[in-house]
């Protein structure tokens, strides 16, 4: 995800142009970032939100974008997903705290 090169003997596709860089590295930060919150939620002892899971996946995401656009340059269609992720976690953070706010914790 954060490497300059993409085709690696632990992927198993051949990276031949941008578009397909920018695929395996976003790729690469949703494997990522599911693998945390899976050992997260197997050893945690909290509870964790569904609106917290989805935001740490699009923030991941998010840098993992960023050095797709160091090593690989940029294109109309990554730089359009990159700010419509960044639109999206900000707004999941926003309801997120909204939602948190509403709710009652006098049981």
């Amino acid at each position: 995800m954060v490497s300059p090169d993409v085709n690696t003997i632990f992927i198993p596709i051949t990276v031949e142009s941008v578009q397909e860089a920018h695929f395996a590295r976003g790729y690469a930060a949703f494997v990522a970032a599911v693998g945390y919150l899976s050992m997260r939620f197997l050893y945690s002892s909290s509870k964790v939100q569904i609106g917290t899971v989805v935001l740490y996946i699009t923030i991941v995401m998010i840098f993992s974008k960023i050095f797709s656009f160091i090593y690989d340059g940029y294109t109309t269609m990554a730089v359009t997903t990159f700010f419509i992720g960044i639109a999206y976690a900000i707004g999941l953070y926003v309801l997120q705290k909204a939602r948190k706010n509403e709710l009652d914790y006098d049981l």
